[in-house]
């Protein structure tokens, strides 16, 4: 989602329990999943573990996968408090009363393996230009750094952030382990991506109508950096 900055900080949370949750992990369960390295080069040097999560991207009714069962009650302080966020919000009120309460379309852990980088990019397709993408460091480090629009970050453990990732972003990992965020997408239904007013004024977002806004076929020029 496109929005005025390149990182707005949400709230700090307590990743204890989530980081002990992590060193059960073996290297069987964070290599099982290779779908996100296989179709993006630039997430070569990173190894995910699905909970929320659909290949083809959909936008609506998501997949809840078997490993968010070993997470799923350390998660929920987490979760809540990332929909009171954007539920609460004026425009989250307002939404929810023609269109309903806001939820999570997708939930990652992804591992940054030292010495990795995940090249510049921006994420391109409907459902991610209309989500809002939100970062939880649960194990990292300083030298891990975070570029969103040209501003370089550190975001520390337990630091929930949303990122603009509709503006280019990469991430680098000098530090002597590996890092894993939580990263998780939320939806308020009924929002419309910073450009739907103004191409499609009486139109809802939908696929079809912002087809060339989400590829970035039409530059946008909305919230220039």
């Amino acid at each position: 989602m496109n929005f005025p900055g390149n990182f707005l900080h949400i709230a700090d949370v307590d990743t204890w329990a989530l980081k002990q949750l992590l060193l059960g992990l073996d290297d069987e369960q964070w290599q099982s999943e290779a779908f996100r390295q296989q179709r993006y080069e630039v997430h070569r040097d990173t190894q995910t573990i699905n909970l929320v999560f659909d290949p083809d991207f959909r936008h609506t009714h998501p997949t809840k996968l078997p490993m968010l069962r070993i997470f799923e009650d350390s998660l929920l302080p987490v979760l809540s408090g990332i929909a009171g966020h954007y539920d609460l919000s004026e425009k989250g009120q307002a939404l929810g009363q023609s269109h309903g309460r806001g939820y999570f379309v997708r939930a990652n852990l992804v591992k940054l393996k030292v010495g990795g980088e995940i090249p510049a990019h921006a994420d391109g397709n409907f459902s991610l230009a209309h989500s809002h993408r939100i970062h939880l460091p649960i194990v990292t480090n300083e030298y891990v750094k975070f570029t969103v629009g040209g501003e370089e970050a550190y975001l520390p453990d337990g630091a929930l952030y949303e990122i603009n990732n509709r503006r280019k972003h990469h991430v680098v990992n000098s530090g002597p382990e590996d890092r894993v965020h939580l990263i998780v997408d939320y939806v308020l239904p009924g929002e419309k991506c910073c450009c739907g007013d103004k191409l499609h004024p009486e139109t809802a977002c939908n696929p079809q109508a912002c087809m060339f806004t989400d590829q970035f076929k039409i530059p946008c020029t909305c919230m220039p950096e």
